[in-house]
């Protein structure tokens, strides 16, 4: 492995069992070094993610079997984190900072709007953005940024509307970016703003799956990553890169990052929702819901790739007593990332707040806001999985 490859960092877990972080011109990878055997594995860093995964590994004796849970990585991997991030051959924190200016421009890119119609008529894609660059007045070459998610207090005393008007030219991320209600925002709310774009942006350089969506041909071509001010000149004698990403190219609908972007967009949009959601497995879903007051009122098919790897019929409860709505969704398939049924929860007002937060004027659609609840609980679920590894050394606030 050596000798394709560096490794960058290694922290012991005990005497049988060490971490090592090995790269080659793409995303790192994680060793797993049997000290007893002399043996080691490679795997994607997305690996530690399932908090109760085991690992078993042969001991010195004859027949012994050595046993350990994620949770037992943690301290390790941890160390080998820092030390892979100071290292001078990983480069990884000048990689991070590169990418989070250009990642804000992808994350803030505003949609166009010069139609008042089109308001009550947005596409999927437009809808899933954080602004909206509004230009339907009779200049068509000026404007307005509108934020696509609400403010809280504090943001809305940081960003007034002056801020955010445009002239000739200047809808673009770039444009936006300007103004500086994005920093604006970040400096209000840096859970919301600054934290979660921060630590996708490394996730997806590190390897970390994307929210349980393999994400490794789309992460290891970040490496590759041509940003907009480089001229060719500037990689004479370097590395070919065989399919690098390119700013002009790279937006949250893009394929090989759609899942992620729009989960993040959901995050954001309904930050204080996601916060109030809570949600777990149940091996009947729907015994369980009636035995907690739940009532039935809709159903819903969802296809493969809504809200995971199969499709889900999800049904909506009610219990009007606690003022509390339900999501059931069940599994029409097999799949390996849960057992049973899903179910969320949440407050019943925040439920009617979130249609009226997805949509511009346009009619509340349910199927559309259940996806965006849900989406937003798994963006969740998923940083509270990868924070307490590298939270750390991105300068998590």
């Amino acid at each position: 492995m050596d000798d394709k490859g560096q490794i960058v960092g290694s922290a012991d877990v005990d005497e049988n069992l060490a971490l090592q972080v090995w790269t080659k011109d793409h995303a790192p990878r994680l060793v797993i070094f049997n000290k007893v055997k002399n043996t080691k594995k490679l795997i994607h860093f997305s690996w530690v993610e399932k908090r109760d995964r085991k690992l078993n590994i042969k001991g010195a004796k004859r027949g012994e079997t050595i046993s350990y849970s994620v949770e037992d990585f943690g301290p390790a991997l941890r160390r080998i984190f820092i030390k892979y991030a100071r290292s001078e051959n990983g480069k990884f924190l000048q990689k991070l900072r590169e990418f989070v200016v250009d990642f804000d421009k992808v994350v803030h890119s505003p949609e166009l709007i010069s139609n008042k119609k089109e308001l009550a008529m947005l596409s999927e894609d437009k809808r899933s953005s954080l602004w909206v660059a509004d230009c339907t007045g009779e200049d068509k070459t000026v404007g307005v940024f509108r934020p696509f998610f609400p403010f809280n207090e504090q943001e809305a005393e940081a960003v007034t509307e002056e801020r955010l008007s445009f002239g000739p030219d200047g809808r673009s991320a770039d444009a936006l970016l300007k103004t500086g209600a994005v920093s604006l925002l970040k400096k209000a709310n840096p859970t919301r703003w600054h934290n979660p774009v921060r630590l996708m942006a490394a996730a997806m350089l590190l390897g970390f799956s994307f929210c349980e969506e393999d994400g490794s041909e789309f992460g290891n071509s970040l490496w590759e990553m041509k940003r907009e001010d480089e001229t060719p000149s500037q990689n004479v004698g370097g590395p070919k890169m065989k399919h690098p990403v390119r700013l002009a190219t790279f937006s949250l609908h893009a394929p090989g990052l759609m899942q992620l972007g729009h989960k993040l967009v959901a995050y954001i949009r309904h930050f204080d929702t996601a916060g109030e959601t809570e949600s777990w497995e149940s091996m009947d879903s729907t015994k369980e819901l009636e035995e907690l007051g739940y009532a039935r009122t809709r159903r819903f098919d969802f296809q493969e790739k809504t809200i995971g790897d199969v499709p889900y019929r999800v049904t909506l409860y009610e219990n009007k007593e606690k003022e509390r709505m339900a999501l059931s969704c069940e599994p029409r398939a097999a799949t390996a990332r849960h057992k049973g049924d899903l179910v969320y929860t949440f407050p019943m007002a925040s439920y009617k707040r979130a249609l009226k937060e997805d949509t511009m004027s346009a009619t509340e659609d349910d199927f559309y806001t259940m996806t965006q609840l849900i989406w937003a609980r798994q963006f969740r679920i998923w940083y509270d999985n990868v924070a307490p590894y590298i939270g750390r050394i991105i300068g998590l606030v």
